[in-house]
């Protein structure tokens, strides 16, 4: 963000309060960004959990936060409908109030709806202090909740001055637990775009060495994720067994970046399907992605189950068409002509059909314009504008 456009904010600089679970690295560029325009604190239940292999690196963190350093506890979340299971961690802390004593913001942001947001909530009530929550959840991903979870949702909901959400599909879970459509402010989430698409673009000339360092052959076929139920790994090795059966001369290669429960059962399918050649790379660092992304041709997130994978759009920005998930957040907003093709992870058919489209494609790159749209409004700069309207904008209902 340059001077000029951080002139035109005005001089108000409200002092935020931004409390989260933990500082995953895809959201460091956006709360730098927010940093620079106006006083900024992230509060964090932890810097990472049980399943998070990332490095967060801490050298390039330019805004403040506090660590609660919070209980937590691992539990299974089951979604019976789409036949997936995980764990996940649980966090609570009694010292959200006194840390939010402690910066006395002008704007508290809060995500989710867990016992945190609660927190936020009493504060915000007992001090005057306007309110943001921001839901990244669906209608699919969430809307199977309970009774008793959906009316606390519905209360948290009017509670809060402003409503931050992914895009279309967030919304649509905002509106049916009764907010008002006013107050929601969409495109909440991205990375650092232009970045991202300068380090793909620096591997482009060493594609070549690439893909013969990890022996890949053919047309590759990208997966960026946990090897976990939930991303429809079993499904993707089941539909490239099923279409190789189709077409006996056909060469695919299926680069797994990632680690994760089903990495065993992979590598027993892989000698199942010798005619699969599947490269697992293990969990690969963010910085060190880039030179995967140059060497694949097409991208895949057969997830069943996902609120707004960033993935998809370091996919789109990467220059890749992918198959979309009908079940990922983010297919309707990056789902365009020359992105790629939405499937049914769950209906092989529809598997197939992605699989066609991907091997026989004479599309070898998402369009230029695409790309240039998609990286300016996902960028850290655009967040930070659209983040410092909807602090203001919560001022200005709390006061008015």
């Amino acid at each position: 963000m340059n001077s000029s456009e951080i002139d035109q904010l005005g001089d108000e600089r409200p002092v935020v309060a931004f409390v989260t679970n933990m500082l995953p690295p895809y959201r460091i560029s956006m709360y730098n960004a927010v940093s620079k325009i106006t006083p900024f604190t992230v509060i964090l239940d932890t810097m990472s959990e049980f399943n998070r292999s990332w490095r967060v690196p801490e050298q390039e963190l330019s805004f403040s936060y506090m660590l609660q350093n919070c209980f937590s506890f691992v539990y299974k979340r089951t979604r019976e409908d789409v036949n997936y299971a995980e764990k996940r961690q649980f966090h609570f802390s009694e010292k959200t109030i006194p840390m939010l004593r402690q910066i006395r913001p002008d704007v508290v942001v809060t995500i989710e709806y867990g016992l945190k947001s609660m927190w936020c909530i009493l504060y915000s009530m007992i001090f005057g202090v306007p309110m943001i929550l921001v839901s990244e959840g669906t209608v699919h991903t969430e809307g199977h909740v309970g009774w008793f979870k959906r009316a606390l949702r519905k209360f948290m909901v009017t509670q809060c001055e402003r409503l931050w959400s992914n895009g279309p599909e967030s919304t649509e879970l905002l509106l049916a637990y009764g907010a008002d459509p006013g107050r929601i402010d969409e495109g909440m989430t991205g990375i650092d775009t232009f970045r991202w698409r300068q380090k793909v673009l620096e591997q482009i000339p060493h594609r070549d060495q690439t893909r013969a360092k990890w022996k890949l052959k053919g047309k590759v076929l990208l997966f960026s994720g946990a090897l976990s139920a939930r991303k429809g790994v079993k499904q993707l090795a089941c539909a490239v067994e099923r279409w190789l059966s189709i077409h006996p001369d056909a060469e695919i290669t299926l680069l797994l970046l990632g680690d994760g429960e089903h990495r065993g059962w992979l590598e027993e399918w892989a000698v199942r399907c010798p005619r699969a050649n599947l490269v697992m790379t293990g969990f690969v660092q963010r910085d060190d992605l880039p030179p995967f992304f140059a060497a694949a041709d097409w991208a895949v997130l057969p997830t069943l189950d996902d609120n707004w994978p960033l993935a998809s759009l370091e996919t789109c920005v990467a220059g890749l068409p992918q198959l979309f998930s009908c079940y990922n957040g983010a297919t309707t907003d990056l789902l365009q002509a020359g992105t790629g093709v939405m499937i049914d992870p769950l209906n092989e058919e529809s598997f197939l059909h992605g699989l066609d489209c991907f091997y026989y494609s004479t599309s070898e790159k998402v369009p230029e314009d695409v790309i240039v749209a998609l990286s300016d409004y996902y960028s850290s700069a655009q967040q930070a504008n659209r983040a410092m309207k909807s602090f203001r904008l919560a001022k200005a209902l709390r006061t008015s």
